[in-house]
């Protein structure tokens, strides 16, 4: 059956019309490239036996935004069905929300609701917003361990501040609507997760603006969500926050940068400091609970069973440490890889750290134990046995919660440490505080264990893509060569159709690619980051605004000590204060008629919008390579290599042509926009797939 009626074009006709009059603009042909496919592909959502996946690259200029919702609105609206748009950040979520749907309604008489989608740390608890006022300073608490709260002086008059704002009405309980920057520990004092959340038989459930908020999302035609929570949602099963998968519409904008949001989403950590610490905490609690229970309570024996079982637990994670350091401070130190002052060590794909001891203690059923009497004590919040008042119970089972959240990942952890196999799929590291050669071999509490897919893709294939009704995933940067074989490799697609839509700007007309003298070989750190100085010294005085791209926080640091005095002073470092403050003095020095420079990482290669003079040039210091000592990537490699593939063309050179391409397109945003984008890495030039990745470059003029 097709929803793509006589009605529904005619819809979608009319809304791009009305919008382009309203607006006073002329059709771009990308933009309605765009709508038509988008429309098409979501057609197919009423054939039962299809689930229809869009890939859709869309150059800047082209107005994807606009595109895709015009051309899902009215298909999702006919299959009665939220249309759910998935953003990288939640400032682009704020763009959709406040800027592009009431700019589209303004324009048409399109009749919709739409919602804004958080996660619950950016709400208040009502709940721990009560504890939190009754919290005692660090020097007075009774169980003084890592879990317990600390706030000072400055930080209870805060919190205090958003209990009256919360009483008298005129704060809503959403985190962002505060004004006033967020001290992060009164954030986690006031916010809390689904490990400690009880729901609905939390006493304050009825005024949770959590809960409020997400019976709004599931009654609305739009929900703006960011990428972070559409993964969580996932990994708690799908429909657990957001509406069921089978039920909505989905468009995943900047989807360039899903597969390393689900691989951080799907990835399992623990470390043996922390791990150590709940486990008092469950010692304590528990045993708390016992004292209260008679002793024929249907819950008297596991709680009796529990400490010896948790001790043991506790010597099985001090043991584990112990010999993973001693076979670490044994190993070849080529294969750490060192960063902040701390070691990282990647196991190879048949490598293992199974903990000796393990077989003999069993995690799952002790965890299955307490989790029951987790629910227990949340049902003394509704129904009560009279054994403990509510308010112990909550105080209980969010300590409960909260330890148990920081042992949830251990049996995965454990499992994929174990993993000797040649064929497994996990990218598996330890990480050390210190440098491994000085640790002390019986103190292993600095160890941090950490196990994550090399890639996505099977999560992703099982969780999402087997079940959505239909989805449009799009970007400005999101094909190679025009293929997107390896994009939907890495998010486990397997069936798909694709667009590639040119964007409306001239590139020829409007910019430059410059490869300048100082240009040379990145590879002598020391000697590239003094020809970077040297080029900058000579565009200190060009009355620019100049965004500099780094790879490093490493290479920034040098290059900020080679500049003179003239330039450091029209240097601004990502970093140095918010990043809003950052590109507020950036614009004030735009506009006094003074140079700017702004230094910066990858992440201000992505979504930053510099238009006119706030960018006249962008210089990449190097070709964005993944570092090599990454181990997701570096495990991805090895894998390759094993099934004779090559890590560079398979791997490394798409995702450093995709990073290249973002970087690049922080210079035309607009048809009016001018300037020159500088590569300071001469295998730009010099190298055979450094002229491949010119070709995959908007069409500059090339000087160089």
């Amino acid at each position: 059956m097709s929803v793509l009626t006589d009605a529904t074009k005619q819809s979608i006709q009319a809304l791009y019309r009305d919008f382009l009059t309203a607006k006073d603009l002329k059709p771009r042909l990308g933009q309605k490239q765009m709508i038509a496919e988008v429309a098409r592909i979501l057609n197919r959502m009423g054939d039962a036996s299809d689930s229809p996946i869009g890939l859709i690259e869309a150059e800047t200029g082209t107005g994807k935004t606009l595109a895709y919702l015009i051309g899902a609105l009215p298909v999702a609206l006919e299959l009665q069905k939220p249309l759910v748009i998935a953003t990288a950040t939640v400032a682009l979520q704020s763009q959709i929300v406040e800027k592009d749907l009431p700019a589209l309604l303004d324009a048409t008489d399109l009749m919709l609701t739409w919602a804004l989608a958080k996660g619950r740390r950016r709400y208040l608890c009502p709940l721990r917003l009560e504890t939190a006022l009754e919290t005692v300073t660090g020097a007075d608490a009774l169980y003084p361990d890592e879990l317990t709260l600390v706030l000072d002086a400055d930080e209870r008059t805060f919190v205090e501040h958003l209990s009256r704002a919360w009483v008298d009405g005129t704060w809503t309980g959403d985190m962002d609507q505060i004004p006033e920057s967020i001290p992060e520990t009164v954030r986690q004092a006031v916010t809390t997760d689904h490990r400690r959340c009880q729901g609905r038989q939390c006493r304050s459930f009825s005024v949770c603006p959590y809960f409020n908020a997400r019976e709004t999302w599931l009654e609305t035609d739009v929900l703006v969500v960011n990428h972070d929570l559409l993964m969580s949602d996932l990994k708690l099963g799908g429909g657990v926050i957001l509406p069921p998968l089978e039920d909505i519409v989905l468009v995943i904008d900047e989807a360039h940068q899903l597969a390393s949001t689900a691989a951080d989403q799907f990835t399992d950590q623990i470390r043996i400091a922390q791990c150590l610490g709940a486990i008092k905490t469950l010692e304590r609690v528990l045993a708390a609970v016992q004292t209260q229970l008679p002793s024929d309570h249907r819950l008297a024996s596991d709680l009796k069973a529990l400490p010896a079982d948790l001790d043991r637990l506790g010597h099985l994670l001090a043991e584990w440490g112990r010999e993973t350091l001693s076979a670490l401070s044994d190993a070849d130190a080529s294969r750490f890889g060192f960063q902040n002052g701390g070691s990282r060590y990647r196991l190879a794909i048949a490598e293992s750290f199974r903990p000796s001891g393990v077989d003999n203690v069993q995690i799952d059923p002790l965890f299955a134990k307490i989790r029951k009497i987790q629910e227990w004590l949340k049902s003394l919040t509704t129904d009560g046995e009279g054994v403990l008042s509510e308010t112990d119970a909550e105080t209980l089972n969010e300590q409960l919660g909260l330890a148990m959240g920081r042992l949830d990942a251990l049996p995965r952890v454990i499992s994929g440490m174990s993993d000797a196999s040649p064929e497994q799929t996990n990218a598996r590291w330890i990480r050390v505080g210190q440098d491994v050669r000085y640790a002390t071999p019986d103190d292993p509490t600095d160890l941090e264990y950490w196990v994550s897919p090399m890639t996505p893709a099977d999560a992703l294939a099982e969780s999402l893509w087997g079940r959505i009704g239909g989805c449009i995933l799009t970007s400005a940067t999101l094909a190679n060569r025009g293929q997107f074989d390896v994009v939907a490799r890495a998010l486990g697609i397997s069936e798909y159709s694709s667009l590639c839509v040119e964007g409306a700007f001239h590139y020829a007309s409007q910019g430059r690619l410059v490869i300048p003298d100082e240009a040379g070989d990145p590879r002598d750190e020391s000697a590239h980051a003094g020809r970077i100085a040297t080029y900058l010294n000579r565009r200190g005085d060009s009355n620019a605004g100049i965004l500099v791209l780094f790879t490093s926080w490493r290479l920034l640091f040098q290059v900020e000590e080679l500049l003179t005095p003239e330039t450091r002073d029209v240097v601004l470092v990502q970093g140095s204060q918010s990043l809003s403050a950052l590109l507020e003095q950036h614009a004030k020095q735009r506009l006094d008629g003074k140079t700017s420079i702004l230094f910066g990482l990858q992440s201000m290669a992505e979504g930053l919008d510099l238009p006119g003079d706030l960018a006249n040039e962008v210089v990449i210091t190097r070709l964005p390579f993944q570092p090599p000592d990454d181990p997701r990537e570096a495990t991805l490699a090895e894998y390759l290599k094993r099934h004779g593939q090559d890590p560079f063309t398979e791997l490394s050179l798409p995702q450093a042509t995709i990073r290249l391409r973002q970087a690049v397109g922080r210079l035309i945003r607009s048809e009016h926009d001018r300037g020159q984008v500088t590569v300071l890495d001469r295998r730009l030039v010099n190298t055979r797939w450094g002229r491949s990745l010119i070709q995959e470059l908007p069409a500059f003029q090339m000087e160089g």
